[in-house]
């Protein structure tokens, strides 16, 4: 009986990545690290407000739950966040960066029903959003 060849090997193809259908994250490290003064100050409004507008209507879901939620989204945008604070009703997250610039820091903290303070610091500055 004849031998037979093995078929031959796909190669797979690596996945393209579309920068239009999946956009980094508005709130990324590097918006904050390349950031201006204003911009930062901004970004940390506008985390603030969206956290508070996902904390205001918790149907369905926890305070807790919430937080995580958001949490996991900014651990996936880039964000090395650490939670050194957690009980009912409060959670505290941060994630620290040291660059060839200084260190930078973001802090997150989340008290139920929806009070949030974003804080971004660097060596010399604190940019706050509520």
């Amino acid at each position: 009986m004849p031998k037979r060849s093995a078929p031959a090997k796909r190669e797979r193809k690596a996945k393209k990545t579309d920068p239009e259908r999946n956009p980094p994250s508005r709130f990324a490290p590097a918006a904050f690290l390349k950031g201006t003064p204003e911009s930062i100050q901004a970004l940390c409004q506008e985390l603030a407000d969206a956290a508070k507008a996902r904390f205001s209507d918790v149907t369905g879901t926890s305070f807790s739950r919430a937080a995580s939620a958001l949490v996991n989204q900014l651990r996936a945008a880039g964000h090395d966040l650490r939670s050194f604070d957690e009980s009912e009703g409060l959670q505290e997250w941060q994630a620290e960066w040291h660059h060839p610039r200084g260190s930078f820091s973001l802090f997150l903290t989340f008290r139920a029903p929806a009070t949030v303070e974003v804080t971004w610091k660097t060596e010399t500055q604190s940019f706050v959003g509520r």
